[in-house]
């Protein structure tokens, strides 16, 4: 897995990729069971306005946002999912709202990644690793 990811981020950089986007999902179908990781998402890691798509749809649904101010930010990342929170070190930003998808029994964010903001020591990591394959 850590082979792919480093072709992955050698192919984005020597193409000079800009911008990455795709769903990411929590397990589960039941939004306010998830109202803090979600919660913590929207309070840290909303996309900036030129980027930040919407939830649209029959299966769009809005999060019951917690307060900045009550939320438990350790409990709320515990309960991120690692792919999510990996995204979210390399610069990532989440789309407004969720797609709740019966079918699959997943809630499901757009992650969105401007790979220009992506820190210089996250691509020396990936570009040195990638060399040794």
């Amino acid at each position: 897995m850590f082979l792919l990811w480093n072709a992955l981020a050698r192919f984005v950089i020597e193409r000079e990729i800009q911008i990455l986007f795709g769903a990411a999902s929590f397990p589960g179908t039941d939004v306010a069971s998830l109202a803090a990781p979600l919660s913590l998402l929207h309070h840290a890691h909303l996309a900036p306005p030129s980027l930040r798509v919407r939830a649209i749809g029959a299966g769009a649904g809005q999060v019951p946002l917690i307060p900045k101010a009550r939320l438990d930010r350790r409990a709320a990342l515990a309960a991120t999912p690692a792919l999510i929170k990996a995204y979210l070190r390399l610069g990532g930003f989440v789309g407004e709202g969720v797609y709740v998808d019966h079918a699959f029994n997943t809630t499901d964010v757009c992650l969105v990644m401007d790979t220009t903001r992506m820190s210089q020591k996250h691509r020396d990591f990936y570009l040195r690793k990638g060399e040794g394959a």
